[in-house]
């Protein structure tokens, strides 16, 4: 059933929709590409994480690959951040319909990630490219995530510019990391 609602959703554009809201925050609301997906599914599946993080849900596309990647989904935590109301709505309702245990949080990611309180051994990053360092700075500082935390991120060769002080924060501070060449870039690493 998940597997089907993952064909419909790779049906979606690939070019993507624009948005701007209410903080005049904009951005390119586009699904994660087919090759993407079932890579970050696979690293789901080797880093068996207990609690996940997602910035940027848009549909739900990601969100999905990343459940299915879970060898055991009982008391597995799964949060996503959605700043898009009714985009947000429709997904949570997805994810109820599928009956998947992940959580749709509402608002700007650094408002969102300010309420959260559990710690995360995986996060996605999939939301305005150039929030991804703010947001990854907060998530250390709140103490959300530590040493060994997998993040993922997406967009970072195709949006490279946008991603650039990001990108250099793991060079500078020697994160182990790399990226693989998918359609759009996809950044793996553990702190």
């Amino acid at each position: 059933m998940i597997e089907n609602e993952i064909e419909k959703l790779e049906e979606l554009s690939k070019k993507g929709e624009s948005y701007t809201n209410n903080y005049g925050s904009f951005g390119w609301r586009n699904p994660i590409r087919k090759d993407t997906g079932r890579i970050i599914q696979s690293l789901v599946i080797s880093a068996n994480p207990k609690a996940i993080l997602e910035i940027g849900t848009a549909h739900g596309l990601s969100a999905l690959y990343l459940y299915l990647g879970l060898k055991v989904n009982d008391g597995v935590i799964f949060d996503t951040i959605e700043f898009d109301v009714s985009v947000a709505e429709d997904t949570q309702e997805r994810f109820d319909r599928l009956n998947v245990p992940i959580k749709v949080h509402v608002g700007e990611a650094l408002e969102v990630i300010n309420s959260l309180s559990y710690k995360y051994d995986l996060v996605f990053f999939d939301a305005q490219k150039n929030h991804y360092y703010n947001q990854l700075i907060l998530l250390i500082e709140k103490k959300i995530i530590a040493k060994g935390t997998i993040i993922l991120a997406d967009n970072v060769i195709d949006r490279q510019d946008e991603c650039k002080e990001f990108l250099d924060w793991f060079i500078l501070n020697n994160v182990n990391h790399t990226i693989i060449a998918t359609e759009c870039g996809l950044l793996v690493a553990s702190l």
